[in-house]
C-alpha cells in the first residue's frame, strides 16, 4: 500500500468527529452515565457481606452464568467483583451495537449512498476513509474507556483498585474496538450494508452462543472465543491485561485485512457479491407487502433462525440449571422424587421467565427494522417508485406494519419453539411447549405496544425513528437487571415488559393482554393518520 493510498486520512477523521459528534457523544454521554451510575447504587445495594455472599450464590448458579459470564476467582469477594462479575458482558453487549452501527454506516453504509465516490474524486487516498473511520472509532473507545475506569476511581466501589478500574474500562474500550474492525473486515466482504450489518450480528451471536456454551462446559474453552476475552480479565482478582492485548492484536489484523481488500476491490463492490435478481418477477411480486418481504426476507430468515438457535443453545443447559441434586443429593429422600421433579420445573420455569424479555427485546429488532423501512425508503428515494403507482399510503403503511408484526412474533415463536427442543435434547422428564408458548402468547401484546410505538413515531416524526431501539434496549436493561441492581418496581412500569408477571411460572393476564392490545391499536392508527397527513420527506 503505497502513502497516497492515505492521503488526507487525518483531514477525513476531523470531519467526520465533527459531523458524528452528536451521535458521538449520544453514545458515549449513555455509556459512561450508565456503567458510573451503577456503580454508585452498588456501593448502597451490596453494602454487607451479607449481601454480597447471597448475590453471589445467584451469580455462580449456571443459569446466571450463562447470562452473565463465569464470576473470576474463588472470593473471598467484594462489591467490586460482584460489579465486575453483572456489567462487563453486559456493556461489551452495548458496545458491539455502537460500534456495529457507526463503522457500517460510515464506510459501506456511505458507498450505498454515493457519498464515498464524491469524496473520491477529490484528492482523497483510497483508503483514506475507512481508515478515518477506524481512527475514529479507535478514538471515541478509548475515550469512554477512560471515562469508565475514572468513573471507577470516582464511585470507590469497597474492593477496588487502579490497576482493576482501568483494567475493566480500557478493556471494555478494547472491546468495543474489536468490534469495530471486525464490522469493518465484513463490510469489505460484502456489497452493500444490509448484509454487513448481517453478517456482523451473526459473528456475535455466534461468539455469544460459543462464550455461554463454553462457560457452562469448559470455562478454560472461553479463551478461544474471543467474545469470552472479556470474562478473562479476571477484574480486581487477578487483574489480567493478556485478554485486552489479545483484543488489540485481532483489531490489527482485521484492520490490516480490511484495508487490503479495499484497495483491491472497487467502490460498491464487495468479495462476496449479492446474488443477480430474476429477469422477470415473481409470480408472487405483485404488491407492496411481497415486495417488502423480497427485500427484508434474509433479514428474516437470519432473525428467526437465530432466535430459534439461541432457545436450542440455552434450552441445552436445562438439565444443568434444573438438577438440584447436584447441590443437595439427600433432597430426594427427603421429600421424593416427584417433588424433586416438581422443582427442577419451577427452577428452569424461573430461568425462562427472565429469558423472555432477552427473546422479546430481540424478536422486536427485526419488526422495528422493518417498519422503519418507511423512512430510510424514503430518504435513499425507493418509496418514490412505489408511489408513482396506484398504490395508496393506507396499503404501504399496513404492508410494513403486517410484515413487521409477523416476523417479531414468528422470531419469538422460534426462539420458543427452541427452548423447548433444547431441553427436550437433554432432559429426561422434558417440558411440554405448552409452557413455552404461556411465555409467547404473554409477550404478543407488549411486543405489539412497542411496534406501535415505532409506527407512531414513523407517522410523525420519523426523524427521531432510532428512539425505538433505545427504548428496547431501555426496557431490556430494566427488566434483565432490574433485580439484580434494586431498580425500584416503578421504573419497570414505564415499558409494557414491566406489566408481565414472571410467566410462565405464572399464567398469563387476560386484562393485561387486551388492554395492551387496545394501546397498540390505538398508537398504530395514529400512526397512520400521521403518515397519511404528512408529506414524504418533509418530517425526516
Amino acid at each position: 500500500m503505497e502513502n497516497r493510498n492515505f492521503h488526507q486520512t487525518f483531514f477525513l477523521t476531523r470531519f467526520s468527529l465533527k459531523r458524528d459528534w452528536l451521535k458521538l457523544t449520544i453514545w458515549s454521554g449513555l455509556l459512561v452515565i450508565l456503567f458510573a451510575s451503577v456503580a454508585a447504587k452498588f456501593t448502597t445495594i451490596y453494602d454487607s457481606q451479607a449481601s454480597i455472599d447471597e448475590i453471589v450464590k445467584t451469580l455462580k448458579s449456571p443459569s446466571m452464568v450463562s447470562l452473565f459470564g463465569k464470576l473470576p476467582g474463588n472470593g473471598p469477594y467484594t462489591t467490586a467483583d460482584v460489579f465486575a462479575g453483572e456489567m462487563t458482558v453486559f456493556m461489551a453487549i452495548i458496545a458491539a451495537i455502537m460500534n456495529f452501527s457507526i463503522i457500517i454506516k460510515n464506510t459501506r453504509g456511505e458507498e450505498d449512498s454515493g457519498l464515498l465516490e464524491i469524496i473520491q474524486s477529490h484528492s482523497v487516498g483510497k483508503l483514506s476513509n475507512l481508515s478515518a473511520s477506524l481512527i475514529e472509532l479507535f478514538i471515541i473507545n478509548l475515550l469512554i474507556g477512560l471515562l469508565y475506569g475514572g468513573g471507577l476511581q470516582v464511585a470507590n466501589l469497597t474492593g477496588t483498585d487502579t490497576n482493576g478500574n482501568f483494567l475493566l474500562g480500557l478493556g471494555l474500550g478494547a472491546t468495543g474496538f474489536m468490534y469495530a474492525t471486525i464490522a469493518a473486515f465484513l463490510a469489505q466482504l460484502v456489497d452493500n450494508s444490509r448484509s454487513a450489518t448481517i453478517w456482523s450480528y451473526v459473528i456475535f451471536g455466534l461468539m455469544y452462543i460459543a462464550r455461554m456454551t463454553t462457560d457452562i462446559s469448559h470455562p478454560k474453552a472461553t479463551w478461544f472465543v474471543p467474545f469470552g476475552w472479556v470474562e478473562k480479565f479476571s477484574t480486581y482478582q487477578d487483574n489480567d491485561w493478556t485478554p485486552v492485548f489479545l483484543m488489540l492484536g485481532l483489531s490489527l489484523i482485521l484492520s490490516i485485512a480490511a484495508l487490503w481488500i479495499n484497495n483491491h476491490r472497487d467502490i460498491g463492490s464487495g468479495i462476496i457479491a449479492t446474488k443477480p435478481g430474476r429477469a422477470r418477477a415473481s409470480i408472487f411480486l405483485r404488491g407492496p407487502l411481497s415486495l417488502f418481504w423480497r427485500l427484508h426476507r434474509t433479514t428474516i430468515i437470519v432473525w428467526v433462525i437465530g432466535l430459534l438457535i439461541l432457545g436450542l443453545t440455552y434450552g441445552s443447559i436445562f438439565n444443568t440449571i434444573g438438577d438440584i441434586l447436584k447441590t443437595n443429593p439427600a433432597m430426594k429422600k427427603l421429600v421424593g422424587s416427584v417433588a424433586v421433579q416438581n422443582a427442577n420445573v419451577l427452577i428452569i420455569k424461573q430461568f425462562v421467565a427472565l429469558l423472555m424479555i432477552v427473546f422479546g427485546v430481540l424478536a422486536l429488532f427485526p419488526g422495528i427494522q422493518i417498519i422503519n423501512y418507511l423512512k430510510t425508503g424514503e430518504n435513499k428515494g425507493y418509496l418514490e417508485l412505489i408511489h408513482s403507482k396506484p398504490v395508496s399510503r393506507t396499503y404501504l403503511f399496513t404492508s410494513v406494519l403486517v410484515l413487521g408484526a409477523l416476523t417479531s412474533l414468528t422470531a419469538l415463536f422460534a426462539g420458543m419453539w427452541g427452548l423447548q427442543l433444547g431441553g427436550a435434547s437433554v432432559m429426561k422428564h422434558p417440558i411440554e411447549l405448552t409452557v413455552f408458548l404461556r411465555g409467547f402468547y404473554a409477550y404478543i401484546s407488549p411486543i405489539m405496544i412497542m411496534l406501535g410505538i415505532s409506527s407512531f413515531i414513523i407517522g410523525w416524526i420519523p426523524r427521531i425513528s432510532v428512539v425505538s431501539y433505545l427504548y428496547a434496549g431501555f426496557a431490556l436493561f430494566v427488566e434483565y437487571f432490574g433485580k439484580l441492581i434494586d431498580l425500584s418496581k416503578w421504573i419497570s412500569k414505564l415499558t409494557p415488559f414491566g406489566y408481565i408477571n414472571k410467566v410462565p411460572v405464572h399464567q398469563m393476564d387476560p386484562g393485561t393482554f387486551w388492554w395492551q392490545l387496545i394501546l397498540a391499536a390505538i398508537l398504530i392508527i395514529l400512526g397512520y393518520i400521521g403518515y397519511h397527513i404528512r408529506d414524504l420527506n418533509s418530517a425526516n
